[in-house]
């Protein structure tokens, strides 16, 4: 599904956007860092996800993972299904002043890529890749 050079572009630029929507059909948009492709049909990142993410993906699995190079704007939208969902790492209690709803555990998501598309500002179709 992804080729090489797709997945050098995703493990240089290091960052994406994850879009996920719940049973209600509410889209939320989220950030991802340490992303990396650990095969050709596989994207992994983690991120102190916020409570909307997380329950959008335990009752709807489909996401849009976007990745662009902030240089050029050129990069792909992956969609897909999330497959797993692992706490990394988690906060040793709440600050005095945090405000309340602040993630306290951070997600590593592995997602099963069903589709690439381009992803740019510029003129495009929505047409699948290869």
């Amino acid at each position: 599904m992804l080729t090489e050079s797709m997945k050098k572009m995703v493990e240089t630029v290091h960052h994406a956007f994850v879009a996920s929507s719940g049973a209600d059909g509410m889209p939320h948009l989220a950030a991802a860092e340490a992303v990396s492709v650990p095969d050709l049909q596989r994207l992994r990142f983690e991120a102190w996800f916020c409570p909307t993410t997380l329950r959008n993906v335990s009752v709807n699995p489909i996401v849009a993972v976007a990745v662009a190079d902030p240089a050029s704007g050129q990069g792909f939208q992956f969609v897909g299904r999330v497959e797993t969902v692992e706490e990394t790492a988690m906060m040793d209690g709440f600050l005095p002043d945090e405000p309340p709803g602040m993630p306290q555990v951070e997600t590593r998501m592995t997602v099963l890529v069903e589709c690439v598309m381009e992803f740019t500002a510029g003129a495009h179709t929505d047409q699948p890749l290869g």
